[in-house]
């Protein structure tokens, strides 16, 4: 077995294990989303306004003179807050967020230690035997992991939420049987308040897009942000197996050309349109976003791939060759 073979056999294990690991990721990503839309339903402003557990009378220093009747004018006053009940509901599904928040962190945690190792054996073979090609064979199985686990996992969540929010004095005036009735309620919302939530990866920003007839944003995310990276990766494989082919002008032009369309510059229109996709989003509500895990994985293989593009600018053998 040659020295080439050794990384390449190393890699691949590296990449099976990292696989595994990112399945993992995707599918803590993946409660954690369905955990936040759960949150998100239950706290939304149609089943706040609607739910009993919310018009609960509450004491309150003006109560003992809620309720007064003077020259056939009733005055009543009637104070609502979130009763014990809904409060526990919504600590106990924060909770659940938290765990999966945890969750997440650690499944990240772990696939950044096994490319910390996948690291350490390089630069072991590296002392050890100085193999052809092991830097660029190291960032193309970096940025495949890397690619995989930008795709599928979330990359932005955007939410519209209203916190304690205090509806202040509603008056209602009616007369009944010649009684006028001043009728006053007083309600605060108390916590977060939903009018919108939703949490993307790029693979699921393409499909919202696709359904919702965008065909045009749509297929450009798809080319710029998968098909052009994939292709591009495919190319750099082909290039560590048959390195004559670096020789070609039309492989080198290509590679770096595909470099300049498909990496940081069109990553960040990626992310403007993600953010063009949550639309109906209402007037006057706060709306908060947060960008998540999928989106350093998939900036990290933009750079790596930035850097395995380098290497093909150089002579052959100085990428192939032991020095």
């Amino acid at each position: 077995m040659n020295k080439k073979s050794i990384v390449i056999i190393t890699s691949l294990l590296f990449l099976v294990i990292g696989f595994i690991l990112n399945s993992f990721l995707i599918q803590a990503s993946s409660l954690y989303k369905t955990t936040k839309e759960e949150l998100a339903d239950t706290l939304s402003y149609k089943n706040r306004f609607l739910d009993g557990e919310e018009w609960v009378p509450i004491e309150n220093d003006s109560i003992s003179n809620g309720f007064d009747y003077k020259d056939k004018t009733i005055d009543v006053d009637l104070f609502f807050g979130s009763s014990s009940v809904q409060k526990k509901q919504q600590s106990i599904l924060l909770e659940n967020i938290q765990q999966a928040e945890n969750d997440i962190q650690r499944k990240t945690y772990y696939i950044l230690g096994w490319i910390c190792c996948y690291l350490l054996v390089l630069l072991v073979l590296q002392f050890l035997y100085q193999p052809p090609s092991i830097l660029l064979i190291g960032l193309i199985s970096l940025s495949i992991i890397c690619l995989h686990a930008g795709l599928f996992t979330p990359m932005l969540e955007i939410a519209a939420i209203e916190r304690n929010l205090n509806l202040g004095d509603i008056p209602v005036e009616k007369e009944v049987f010649g009684i006028k009735i001043d009728l006053t309620v007083h309600k605060k919302f108390e916590g977060d308040i939903y009018f919108y939530y939703q949490s993307k990866s790029i693979a699921q920003l393409i499909q919202l897009l696709f359904q919702q007839g965008n065909l045009l944003v749509a297929f450009s995310i798809l080319l710029f942000s998968v098909v052009f990276p994939l292709v591009k990766t495919l190319l750099m494989i082909g290039f560590v197996f048959r390195p004559q082919i670096a020789n070609q002008k039309w492989f080198k032009n290509f590679v770096l050309n595909l470099s300049k369309w498909s990496m940081a510059d069109v990553f960040v229109v990626a992310i403007f349109l993600g953010f063009l996709a949550f639309k109906n989003l209402q007037v006057g509500i706060g709306t908060h976003s947060n960008m998540a895990i999928g989106l350093y994985f998939f900036f990290s293989y933009c750079m790596l791939s930035i850097f395995s593009s380098m290497l093909a600018k150089m002579p052959t053998e100085e990428i192939l060759t032991t020095k």
